[in-house]
């Protein structure tokens, strides 16, 4: 005998209003089909005009700020040499194309556009999704270069373990808070409960 839970499945998924566990796997699903185009296509994304712009633009941005603060803050003298900022020691760190957030970017856009939700609340709630991105990408590149000062064996390390897992944790964090509290399409109830309830 089918659960009521069961029962009420297709009036949910047509409301999308889902258990949040459900809505989980439905992420990560996203997630998994955007690395696969973004890998298969990343060659194409990375000589796409408005990308490059973006990036060249945010990079040089990125690479004149942080000398500037590095500077004075820790008594040293970092210059920039082409996309390079040289630090003493003769460590450098590069600001390539992946450090400039774009893929986070276009992963969190396409992530809301695909949710069923108020559609004038993403028109705010993307543009807010891109500023946090940005800051994040301006936090990593600084700190990438403190940590090069410091030390600049572990500066992998620091990108692939730390940095990498931090924007796709922001990036989930954000969905959740759209789906549970600003377009409230999940449910946080437990399905079995739910089902006794009706």
């Amino acid at each position: 005998m089918a659960s009521p839970f069961s029962k009420n499945l297709p009036n949910k998924v047509k409301s999308w209003n889902l258990p949040l566990i459900i809505q989980v796997w439905i992420f990560i699903l996203i997630n998994l089909f955007f690395q696969l185009i973004w890998e298969n296509f990343e060659d194409d994304i990375n000589q796409f005009t408005p990308f490059v712009s973006f990036s060249d633009a945010i990079g040089n941005l990125l690479l004149i700020i942080t000398p500037r603060i590095l500077n004075p803050l820790f008594d040293v003298d970092i210059v920039r040499d082409g996309i390079s900022l040289i630090l003493p020691g003769g460590y450098y760190v590069n600001f390539l194309f992946y450090l400039s957030g774009i893929k986070q970017m276009c992963l969190v856009t396409l992530i809301i556009l695909i949710v069923p939700g108020p559609w004038l609340k993403k028109l705010w709630f993307i543009p807010l999704n891109l500023v946090i991105i940005q800051l994040m990408v301006f936090g990593r590149f600084l700190i990438l270069n403190v940590h090069c000062l410091v030390h600049p064996e572990h500066i992998n390390l620091l990108q692939d373990l730390l940095f990498g897992p931090m924007f796709y944790l922001e990036i989930l964090v954000m969905w959740l808070v759209w789906v549970v509290i600003i377009a409230k399409t999940a449910s946080l109830r437990n399905p079995v409960s739910e089902g006794k309830a009706h």
